[in-house]
Order: structure tokens, then C-alpha cells, then sequence
């Protein structure tokens, strides 16, 4: 996929779903942003998990893998934002592989970016001067919605 054609998706489903940057300030303060709440839109395939493929499959196992390893130190407290930074970096890279080596069905892909846009928004809060954690908490929502709507033998999803 290119990135351009990423970028459109973003703009197509930040339009479809009224989402934005300024839309998650208006959730309960109390709750962090995304947090068992459904990405909108989000649906099975006729009932059925959607097809993966290798690179998927890949990338999605390597951010599952960095959030597993980071969230004892998060819930511990002792996570710094050097370590925030560091963690948000590696799921961008992991982002940016994805979209530009996964090659879904059309119907699947638009159920990914989704997806997809949740954990890039959960990286952001990564870097953000106060919040971390939420950011934290977004992304391992987007890996459960992952798991519950994406064929991917072994899933487990990340408790926390």
C-alpha cells in the first residue's frame, strides 16, 4: 500500500466515524481515550474473521510482542517518557512495514486501517507530555479488536 493511499484511508475513516485528535479530549477524562470502546465501524466479515496475510501477521506479532515486554514496567509506574518515546518508535516502524507490505482484500484492508488508526493514535499518546499510559491502554485494545476480528492462528490477546 502506499502512503498516500493510507493517508486517504485515515481521512475517509476519521470522516465516516467524526473522529479526530480533538474528538478524544471530549471522552470522560476518567476513561483513557479508545479504551473498551469499539473502533467505530469495526465489523466481522459476513460473521467470519477476515483473512490475513504473512506480513500482517508479522507486524501485528512484533507490536504485540513490544507492548507485552513494556506493559509490567508500565503498570509498575516506572516507565519513563524516554522509554514512551522509545516504545511509540518501534510501533510507528512497525505500522509503517504493515501498510507498506500487507496486501488485503479491499474490504478487509478498510477493516484493518481502522484498526490500524487506533494504534497509531494510541502511539501518539505515547509521546505526549502527560498520559502515556492511555496511549499504552489504545493500543492494546486495537490488538484485542485485532484478534477478535482478524483470522491469525495463536492470537492471544494482551491482558492488562
Amino acid at each position: 500500500m502506499s502512503r498516500s493511499y493510507f493517508l486517504s484511508l485515515i481521512v475517509l475513516v476519521t470522516l465516516m466515524t467524526g473522529s479526530s485528535a480533538t474528538g478524544w479530549a471530549a471522552l470522560d477524562p476518567g476513561e483513557p481515550p479508545g479504551h473498551n470502546k469499539p473502533v467505530s465501524g469495526i465489523s466481522l466479515n459476513n460473521g467470519k474473521l477476515w483473512q490475513t496475510d504473512a506480513a500482517l501477521r508479522k507486524g501485528m506479532e512484533a507490536i504485540q510482542r513490544d507492548m507485552s515486554e513494556a506493559l509490567p514496567r508500565i503498570h509498575a509506574g516506572t516507565y519513563t517518557a524516554k522509554h514512551y518515546a522509545q516504545l511509540s518508535k518501534k510501533i510507528r516502524a512497525h505500522l509503517s512495514i504493515i501498510t507498506k507490505n500487507c496486501k488485503l482484500k479491499p474490504d478487509a484492508d478498510l477493516q484493518l486501517h481502522r484498526i490500524l488508526i487506533e494504534i497509531s493514535q494510541g502511539a501518539d499518546s505515547l509521546e505526549a507530555s502527560q498520559g502515556q499510559s492511555s496511549g499504552a491502554a489504545i493500543i492494546v485494545h486495537a490488538l484485542d479488536l485485532y484478534g477478535r476480528h482478524f483470522e491469525h492462528a495463536g492470537w492471544k490477546s494482551l491482558t492488562h
